[in-house]
């Protein structure tokens, strides 16, 4: 396929608002209800990892603070959060919480800021309840002040949202099987599109991506990525270089929150709950070591992959606690495993480059 070239996006984030109308909110990782915001005519632009170079944010965080909250909380001190009309925090995870106070309470940022509380495990009739409730009530909280939510709208998004997981699925699907023709940078390119762009420019995307990109993958070492996010970018390319193939994931970022089945129900509100609770297990949300385990083996059995890589952001607690337990059972199955552990934009050191060639060999 030829190189996708993804599309400024700050100079989308200025088309969205200015010819489309649209208001645009900041989001900071990782899940959160997508489609009311889509009904509201409100474009969530996700904050992962932006190419900022930290120079004010220590101050107001410990050393031990991940580049995730340290980088976004740059963005925001940098003042190039400036043309959003708000933001909205998840509760993902201490650091995450830790992040959304500084920005409402301390920073005298003239801008709505919302929160949003998911369960955690283990989950039960209350859990689908509290999660119902809670969308319910982030709705009405956002209708204050943006308008109401109109159902009719609401379903249109729920329906776009189930597009967007359903091609996000065939194209996993499609590379697990060696039948999707694009490099792992490609890939990633590709599916992280959906963190900023609209449904409406997304799903042509991905069609697009998929029509142009079936055929038969290159050879080489088949792996499965684990962590937050593929980040840096660089580590992509070099695994490309060394014809290591991504054949599944377990990121946080990717399959973790887009990959969710089909849902039916009359409710617009209860389709979002019953898709929370078919996500695939998570740190994030308490999920148990088995469950993580049984959900690699599966992506393992699946896609024919020969070792896993956790690939960590650095100081990242909910993931680095359940590693030491996840490889010591990957390793029984005969996989072998790399654990590394990166700041953002931190492009791969000789040290290493080395250590993934002798994980490549080992896999050989």
């Amino acid at each position: 396929m030829m190189r996708f070239e993804p599309p400024s996006r700050r100079e989308y984030i200025r088309d969205q608002k200015m010819r489309q109308g649209r208001r645009v909110f900041g989001v900071f990782p990782a899940q959160y209800p997508k489609e009311i915001l889509w009904a509201l005519n409100i474009l969530p632009v996700e904050i992962w990892d932006p190419p900022v170079k930290t120079t004010r944010a220590d101050a107001h965080l410990q050393p031990y603070i991940c580049s995730v909250v340290r980088s976004g909380l740059e963005l925001v001190l940098q003042g190039k959060c400036d043309d959003l009309d708000g933001f909205l925090f998840p509760h993902t995870c201490d650091s995450i919480q830790n992040l959304a106070s500084i920005v409402n309470d301390y920073l005298g940022i003239e801008k709505p800021c919302y929160f949003f509380y998911h369960p955690k495990a283990h989950y039960g009739p209350s859990s689908r309840a509290y999660y119902l409730e809670q969308l319910r009530n982030f709705a009405s909280t956002l209708g204050k002040r943006w308008g109401a939510v109109e159902p009719e709208e609401l379903e249109r998004s729920v329906s776009q949202g189930q597009q967007t997981a359903s091609l996000v699925r065939e194209a996993y699907d499609l590379r697990a099987a060696g039948t999707l023709g694009a490099t792992n940078e490609e890939f990633y390119g590709v599916i992280r599109q959906g963190e900023f762009l609209h449904p409406d420019d997304f799903l042509p995307l991905m069609r697009n991506f998929l029509e142009t990109s079936k055929g038969r993958s290159g050879s080489g070492s088949p792996v499965i990525l684990s962590g937050v996010l593929p980040n840096p970018p660089e580590l992509l390319r070099l695994l490309d270089e060394l014809h290591v193939r991504v054949v599944e994931d377990d990121l946080l970022n990717c399959s973790r929150r887009l990959i969710v089945p089909p849902v039916s129900a009359a409710d617009p509100f209860e389709v979002l709950t019953e898709q929370y609770f078919l996500m695939p297990p998570c740190s994030t949300r308490e999920g148990s070591i088995q469950a993580r385990l049984e959900y690699l083996f599966e992506k393992v059995e699946r896609s024919g992959a020969k070792g896993v890589i956790f690939w960590i952001v650095k100081f990242c607690e909910p993931e680095l606690f359940g590693v030491p337990q996840l490889v010591e059972e990957i390793k029984k199955k005969g996989l072998a495993t790399l654990v590394l552990d990166s700041e953002l934009h931190q492009g791969p050191s000789g040290q290493i480059r080395t250590r993934i060639e002798a994980f490549v060999e080992m896999m050989s």
